[in-house]
């Protein structure tokens, strides 16, 4: 068989093959959406979960999932999973309306981030990454036209600081979502979740956590015990009682 025919070949069965992809996942999208709507919110939920352990982990198929989840009394399932979509999509309305009434729902608290944090958590950490590359392209851009034009060398550099302040505020929102992979997000999965005061069976309770709630971690112990902040109060808690949700 000849080169060119080889190739046209294999890329006739590549493009088969993405098609038949795309279409079993609009298929799976149509039935998990069918099953939804009616109230199969069981069947939904498994369609969902499949779509995210074969890798379709997107903004809409988690909150889809979490409605699911939701619909059908799994309230610490949906909460994870309607937290997952904000990760991805932090503006969007729907999925922090959704979150936050199924947080009430758990009888939780929502969290209360800074004023920073707020306005970092604007974008989500892939925007920010986008930004900061095309501020560096930018300011790479300029420098290499200041070495060409030195006509007009003053004015770019000049320039040079719009692009320079993106990247450094980019890197703040970067370093703000950077945050969740050293203190991640845990969701309270089992009932009578009880922080006490140290990793030590037996010691004093400290405060409980609602099914559902939202922590955040502060500490770790070696023996499986994750040291949780929630309500401003911070406690011990077995690993077994929580899911983490952040990276």
């Amino acid at each position: 068989m000849k080169p060119l025919l080889i190739i046209l070949t294999a890329c006739s069965t590549l493009l088969a093959t993405a098609q038949a992809a795309e279409l079993s996942l609009s298929e799976k999208y149509l039935k998990a959406q069918t099953a939804y709507d009616d109230a199969r919110y069981a069947e939904a939920a498994m369609i969902y979960e499949a779509m995210v352990n074969d890798g379709v982990a997107n903004s809409e198929v988690h909150f889809n999932l979490a409605n699911a989840n939701f619909k059908d009394g799994h309230l610490p399932l949906a909460v994870w999973h309607y937290r997952k979509a904000w990760y991805e999509s932090p503006r969007d309305p729907d999925i922090k309306a959704n979150l936050h009434f199924a947080l009430n729902a758990a009888g939780a608290i929502d969290p209360a981030p800074g004023f920073v944090a707020r306005i970092f958590e604007t974008l989500s950490i892939g925007e920010w990454i986008a930004a900061a590359v095309a501020g560096y392209l930018l300011l790479a851009a300029a420098l290499i036209l200041c070495l060409l034009v030195p006509s007009i060398r003053r004015a770019l550099l000049k320039f040079c600081l719009a692009p320079a302040a993106l990247i450094l505020v980019s890197a703040g929102g970067w370093w703000q979502w950077h945050q969740l992979e050293l203190h991640p997000e845990w969701v309270v999965v089992k009932t009578e979740a009880t922080a006490l005061y140290s990793p030590v069976e037996g010691t004093t309770a400290h405060y409980k956590l609602p099914l559902g709630a939202l922590a955040r971690q502060t500490g770790s112990d070696p023996k499986g015990w994750i040291e949780v902040e929630y309500d401003g109060k911070r406690g011990w808690l077995k690993a077994g009682f929580i899911s983490r949700v952040s990276p």
